[in-house]
């Protein structure tokens, strides 16, 4: 049985997709995370804050190193960061019930 191979999710580089899969996250630290899980409600997320969420995830593919990664995600507002983390979350989730592995 062969696995498909691990698509960029939200675009993250392949390397933090892979960490995410695995129960690493590199980007948030596990305060973030249960912050972001206590605040964020699917059915209730403002327009406005998720734009900022996009434009946060299409910043994020532009650097090199998860340090500078980490280091914009530290500067951006609570708000976007949690939506941010949930996000990152629900993509990881999705990736995982859609991938199949091939059997051949």
């Amino acid at each position: 049985m062969k696995e498909q191979p691990v698509t960029s999710v939200v675009g993250l580089p392949q390397g933090l997709v892979y960490a995410g899969l695995s129960g690493a996250h590199p980007l948030f630290d596990t305060h973030a995370i249960r912050r972001a899980f206590g605040r964020v409600q699917a059915g209730q997320i403002d327009q406005r804050l998720m734009l900022s969420a996009h434009r946060a995830l299409r910043s994020l593919a532009a650097y090199e190193s998860v340090d500078a990664m980490r280091a914009f995600v530290r500067a951006l507002p609570p708000p976007t960061v949690d939506l941010l983390i949930f996000l990152y979350f629900r993509h990881l989730d999705q990736h995982q019930s859609e991938a199949r592995p091939t059997l051949h």
